[in-house]
């Protein structure tokens, strides 16, 4: 039995948005292109993950279920934000947030993925414990 949870390979980059519609395709244009240009790169989680002393695995997966095969199944809406904020990690240019978002997504989607826990009580969970979308309201 497969778990529903588990990333679906046959999901494209373009799939990506079918459950956004024509006007939330218009108005989130930029950030669809900056989750693309995340998606097409090759060798940031290496970089992400050694910066950070993490396993390239679970960074691996946590761009995949925040960027990739993850926003299809889960529904998410591209934020611009968690987009900017994985570009500055990649270049080394991070900020404090960050490292908290990466923490949050690693969390969010070993719970998702790998425990088989719903999308909103894992990220609950997460939030309690990386707070990102709270540091991202101060400014932080």
């Amino acid at each position: 039995m497969t778990n529903p949870n588990q990333p679906d390979d046959k999901i494209t980059i373009i799939d990506r948005w079918s459950h956004l519609n024509k006007y939330e395709k218009k108005y989130l244009k930029e950030a669809m292109s900056a989750y693309d240009r995340i998606i097409e790169c090759k060798d940031d989680t290496i970089k992400i993950a050694n910066r950070y002393q993490l396993n390239c695995e679970d960074v691996e997966r946590a761009k995949d279920y925040a960027f990739g095969k993850g926003v299809l199944q889960n529904q998410f809406i591209p934020d611009l934000s968690m987009a900017n904020s994985w570009e500055r990690m990649k270049l080394g240019e991070e900020i404090d947030s960050d490292e908290v978002l990466l923490k949050h997504e690693i969390l969010e989607s070993d719970l998702v993925i790998n425990q088989g826990m719903n999308q909103l009580d894992a990220h609950e969970i997460a939030q309690k414990q990386y707070p990102w979308a709270m540091m991202i309201n101060k400014g932080g």
